[in-house]
C-alpha cells in the first residue's frame, strides 16, 4: 500500500514538474517549491466533466498534498531507492506493452449490437439485481437555501421545463445507485422510504445533497439490455482482445529468436 502511494505520487509530482520544462504562461493555480500546476496542466490531468467548483479545489488541494509528499521523499533520497526504480520501469513496461497492442490489434476489434443481444439471451441469469437499486438526479451544492429551491422545483416541475433550469444551473448526475454502495446518508435516505420520490436536502462533508428518485428496481429483478449495455461491451472486447493478442504473440515468435531453458517449458 504505501509503495503504491509513493508510485501514484512520484507519476503525479513528474508530471506536474514537467510544466517547468514546457512553455506554459496560463495562470498558476498551485505552487510547491519547483513544482507548479497551471491551468494548462490541469486541463490535461483533469477530465472537462470533473471541473466543477468542488472538485477543482479538492484536485488542486490533492496536488498541493502529493508534491509536498515528493519533496519530502526526494530529499529523504527515495528517488535513488533501486527498488522503486525496477518498480517504476516495470510500471512503463506495462503501459508501452498495452499502447503498442491497442495500436496494432484492438483498434481493428468491433462489436456489433447483434453480438451484445446474443451475449446478453445467452447469459440473462448473470444480469440478475442482488440488491436495491435506484435510478436518480443527483444535485449537490454548498448552500442549504439552494438544496431547498432544488427540492421545492423538483416536487413542483412543469414538463421538463425545470429541469432544463436546474441541469443549466446546477451540479447534477443521472445515474443508477446501488445500495449499500453511497455513503451511509444518502443510502439511507434514498432506500428507506420507496414512496419518496425526492429526497433531501440531505448534509454530509461534501456539501448538500437532493435527490430524485426516476425509478427504483427491486432486488432479485433482471437488468435491461440497455442496463448492462457497457458491461457486455467490455466482456466482449476483453474476450476479443484476449484472442488477438494471442495471435499477435503467436506471430512474434514465428519472427523472432527465443529461448526458454528446458526445465521451465
Amino acid at each position: 500500500m504505501v509503495l503504491k502511494a509513493l508510485l501514484t505520487i512520484n507519476v503525479l509530482c513528474l508530471l506536474a514538474s514537467c510544466s517547468i520544462r514546457e512553455k506554459d504562461d496560463s495562470v498558476v493555480l498551485a505552487r510547491v517549491n519547483d513544482q507548479v500546476l497551471t491551468v494548462k496542466k490541469l486541463e490535461k490531468l483533469l477530465p472537462p466533466e470533473d471541473r466543477t467548483d468542488m472538485r477543482l479545489k479538492r484536485f488542486i488541494h490533492e496536488w498541493v498534498d502529493n508534491a509536498l509528499f515528493f519533496d519530502a521523499a526526494t530529499k529523504d533520497g527515495f528517488h535513488k531507492d533501486r527498488h522503486l526504480k525496477d518498480v517504476r520501469d516495470r510500471y512503463y513496461k506495462k503501459i508501452m506493452i498495452g499502447a503498442y497492442l491497442q495500436t496494432k490489434t484492438f483498434s481493428d476489434i468491433t462489436i456489433s449490437n447483434d453480438e451484445i443481444r446474443n451475449y446478453y439471451d445467452s447469459f440473462s441469469a448473470s444480469f440478475i439485481r442482488h440488491t436495491d437499486e435506484a435510478y436518480i438526479h443527483h444535485f449537490i451544492t454548498n448552500k442549504h437555501s439552494e438544496a431547498r429551491s432544488i427540492r421545492s422545483k423538483l416536487l413542483r416541475k412543469r414538463l421538463g421545463k425545470t429541469m432544463d433550469e436546474l441541469f443549466k444551473v446546477f451540479n447534477v448526475e443521472t445515474k443508477t445507485v446501488t445500495k449499500g454502495l453511497l455513503i451511509k446518508e444518502l443510502d439511507r435516505a434514498i432506500f428507506k422510504n420507496k414512496k419518496v420520490t425526492v429526497v433531501g436536502p440531505v448534509r454530509t462533508t461534501n456539501g448538500y445533497h437532493v435527490v430524485e428518485v426516476i425509478k427504483r428496481y427491486n432486488k432479485g429483478s433482471r437488468k435491461g439490455m440497455e442496463d448492462v449495455y457497457d458491461e457486455i461491451y467490455q466482456r466482449l472486447l476483453k474476450q476479443k482482445q484476449v484472442s488477438f493478442s494471442a495471435n499477435l504473440l503467436d506471430s512474434l515468435k514465428e519472427i523472432t529468436n527465443v529461448f526458454i531453458n528446458s526445465n521451465y517449458h
